[in-house]
């Protein structure tokens, strides 16, 4: 897996002063001279996270599992661009690729399903990546562009970095907030769990 966050520290600079304006319009202190870090901590320790919707970051998620995916997917303000199957299953067959959450011996159960579906796509060449998609198992890698504004991401690693979530999703969680610059990790690290 890899993570990488493409929001510049500029952007978030900027999205960070926005939502401090935003905190401070609530209380008529719009004029009023302040550092956005001290308002947005003042912010979260006082759980008035709406404002932190102003701030969004945007991630590239290289190599997960489809069943990681759909458990992202759960988390509904958030924005996925999924690589299609429709366009990529024929090739990807043909590629390899590996899953860092595989158990030590699992590989070849694994190499067996692959090979499966590689000897029905080219058993039957006319049926459809649509419909090859249904062999398809959880294991099966994508890659994806992620959205999500701070106060959704912090539900998310409250969440999901608790030694009960998926530990794929632990990994991304803490990939995911260990991107993130280390001026703006104040707006998340209160939400880390610690690692077992």
């Amino acid at each position: 897996m890899n993570v990488e966050l493409l929001t510049s520290p500029a952007s978030l600079s900027e999205m960070e002063e926005n939502a401090a304006l935003a905190a401070l319009t609530c209380h008529d202190n719009a004029d009023k001279e302040h550092v956005p870090a001290e308002v947005l901590m003042r912010i979260i320790k006082l759980r008035h996270e709406s404002v932190l919707e102003h701030i969004t970051l945007t991630y590239r998620v290289v190599n997960i599992t489809r069943a990681l995916l759909q458990e992202v997917s759960r988390h509904r303000h958030i924005s996925l661009s999924v690589e299609s199957t429709r366009h990529t299953l024929r090739k990807k067959l043909n590629s390899k690729f590996e899953l860092d959450f595989l158990r030590e011996g699992a590989s070849g159960e694994w190499l067996k399903a692959i090979e499966n579906i590689k000897r029905i796509a080219d058993t039957y060449p006319e049926v459809p990546n649509d419909e090859l998609k249904y062999y398809l198992p959880e294991f099966w890698p994508t890659n994806l562009i992620l959205t999500s504004n701070i106060r959704e991401l912090r539900h998310i690693l409250n969440l999901r970095t608790s030694p009960a979530a998926l530990k794929e999703f632990r990994s991304l969680a803490r990939a995911m907030f260990k991107a993130v610059p280390d001026e703006f990790k104040y707006l998340l690290k209160d939400c880390i769990h610690e690692e077992e």
